[in-house]
């Protein structure tokens, strides 16, 4: 069999419910010469059985014990990516026929693009439309991430050797790995998000890391983090600067929502000091 040029990532955690529609999207892609690298991060489900039971030669099964954490599952995913270029796909999304197909035209079109991604549609749980994700002139800057997040992981392709100029998933953020990854990217390199829907990302449910992750804070503390690491690595326009404080006031505000009084003094702390470092 030949080298693959293409290693698709797929984490695996209790979603014994959507991995068999999941890995069928990638079965069925019109590009042919990948790998499917899938781990199940100790599940305790039957998504073992449902990834056995998924016959074909280019997809490499890993099974963990238990469970390390998305970042650290992603990260050990990549140790066996052999392709050139790496896409994502979680394990409940499904990604639509000519999604690698069109990706690796764009990066093997574009020496300098080393990260693509794309707009796409949300699904819910018996694959029913809830919305699109319109990528608009607006949102198609990639500048827009120092503020927020506007990329789904799912969606996103990137160079094996970006891994070498940035390093992995950063192991101190357990929900926003990807988001962390982005940025870093975004500081030395270009990236991309494209209009075509290339992928049907699956709402938020109850064995989703979003879903598991929503109520306790983190997602909001790690976002503000993020925001903090922005500041001091990206020059802003005074544009970006006003939409940086309405970004922060209304993260700190979230997080007032979410019950956390007593770290909210010590979270403005922490931000107005780092501005005058």
């Amino acid at each position: 069999m030949k080298k693959p040029l293409v290693s698709i990532l797929m984490t695996i955690h209790n979603h014994e419910r959507f991995l068999e529609q999941s890995i069928k999207s990638i079965i069925s892609q019109s590009f042919k010469n990948w790998e499917l690298i899938a781990i199940d991060n100790g599940s305790r489900d039957n998504s073992r059985k449902e990834l056995n039971n998924i016959k074909d030669k280019r997809i490499k099964k890993k099974f963990l014990k238990k469970n390390i954490g998305r970042t650290n599952c992603l990260n050990y995913g990549l140790k066996f990516c052999k392709g050139k270029f790496i896409a994502i796909l979680d394990s409940d999304d499904l990604a639509v026929k000519d999604r690698i197909k069109i990706q690796l035209k764009r990066m093997e079109g574009n020496k300098k693009l080393w990260l693509t991604s794309s707009a796409y549609v949300v699904i819910d749980e018996d694959n029913r439309l809830i919305k699109k994700v319109e990528i608009n002139k607006n949102l198609y800057n990639p500048r827009k991430l120092i503020n927020e997040n506007i990329i789904s992981h799912s969606t996103v392709m990137y160079r094996k050797k970006l891994i070498n100029e940035i390093g992995n998933y950063p192991k101190d953020f357990k929900y926003a790995q990807d988001y962390a990854f982005y940025l870093r990217t975004l500081k030395k390199f270009n990236l991309e998000i494209i209009k075509n829907k290339l992928c049907k990302v699956r709402i938020a449910h109850k064995n989703s890391e979003t879903f598991r992750q929503s109520t306790t804070g983190l997602i909001v503390f790690e976002e503000l983090k993020l925001l903090n690491w922005s500041y001091r690595n990206f020059d802003l326009t005074k544009k970006e600067k006003i939409k940086f404080l309405f970004t922060l006031l209304k993260k700190i505000l979230k997080l007032t929502i979410l019950n956390y009084f007593i770290v909210i003094p010590l979270i403005i702390f922490f931000f107005i000091v780092s501005f005058f470092l």
